[in-house]
C-alpha cells in the first residue's frame, strides 16, 4: 500500500533498481485516432502532457504499471507503444494517492485521474488511449512516437528531434473539422454521401495536423491556424 510521499520514494526507487528497467527520454498518454476501413492504422496521436528529460518518477510508474499489467517491457528499443487497459490505471492510481490532495500540480496525474473516471458513456475505451515511451532519439517507428517527439519539438522541451522517415509512417487523410479520414472511406462512399447531401466539407488532404489542434502557443506568440504540426 502507498499512503505517504516516502512509500512512493521508496516504490520508485526499487522500480529503478530492476534489471529491465532504463529510464525513457520522453513519454505521455496519447489519445489516438484510428482508421474507420483500418482500425489498427492509427491517423494521429493527441498527448494531453508531454514529458521530455523530466518526470522521472511518474516514468518509472507507468512502466512498472505496465509490467504489472502483463505487457513485456523491452527497455533496450528505441521506443515502445501500449494498450492501456485497466490494470494499468488501477496501479497508477494507488501509487500517486499520497499526491491527490495536490493533483493540480502534477500533470501526468490528472491524466491518469481523468482516464480512471471516464463515464461509460464517454464512447471512449482502452482503445482509444496508448503509453509511448522514447528511450533512444532514433528514426521514429511509429506513429505515437512521432507525434510525442514532433509535441516535445514544438513546445520547446527539445530542438531537433530525429524524425527521419515520419512522411512513410503518416497517413494522406482528408481532415474533416480537424478528424483525420481515410481518403479511401471517401471514395467508396462519394455516391452515398453526395446523392444524400451528406458530403463533408474537407478542410485539407495532407499527413500533418494542425498545430493549433495540439500545442497552445505562449502568450508572446502567434500562430497562422493553418500552421501544421511538421
Amino acid at each position: 500500500m502507498i499512503n505517504t510521499k516516502e512509500d512512493f520514494k521508496a516504490l520508485v526507487e526499487s522500480i529503478e533498481k530492476e534489471s529491465w528497467y532504463k529510464q525513457p527520454l520522453g513519454f505521455g498518454i496519447a489519445r489516438v485516432s484510428r482508421g474507420v476501413l483500418n482500425s489498427n492504422l492509427i491517423l494521429e496521436a493527441t498527448f494531453p502532457v508531454v514529458n521530455w528529460n523530466e518526470n522521472h518518477k511518474s516514468a518509472a510508474i507507468f512502466l512498472a504499471a505496465l509490467k504489472q499489467s502483463g505487457h513485456n517491457i523491452d527497455c533496450t528499443k528505441s521506443e515502445a507503444v501500449f494498450d492501456i487497459c485497466d490494470g494499468f490505471l488501477g496501479y497508477c492510481v494507488e501509487a500517486f494517492k499520497p499526491f491527490y490532495e495536490e493533483k493540480e500540480l502534477h500533470k501526468n496525474l490528472q491524466v491518469i485521474s481523468t482516464l480512471a473516471t471516464l463515464p461509460l458513456d464517454s464512447g471512449l475505451s482502452g482503445d482509444d488511449f496508448k503509453v509511448v515511451f522514447v528511450f533512444k532519439d532514433e528514426k521514429p517507428q511509429s506513429v505515437e512516437a512521432t507525434y510525442l517527439k514532433l509535441y516535445a519539438k514544438y513546445s520547446k522541451k527539445t530542438d531537433e528531434p530525429n524524425l527521419e522517415g515520419i512522411e512513410d509512417l503518416l497517413t494522406n487523410c482528408a481532415w474533416i473539422d480537424a478528424i483525420p479520414l481515410e481518403l479511401d472511406w471517401l471514395r467508396q462512399n462519394e455516391i452515398l454521401l453526395k446523392v444524400g447531401a451528406k458530403y463533408p466539407k474537407v478542410d485539407y488532404v495532407g499527413k500533418y495536423s494542425r498545430f493549433l489542434r495540439h500545442i497552445i502557443p505562449s502568450n508572446d506568440e502567434t500562430s497562422c491556424k493553418a500552421t501544421l504540426l511538421k
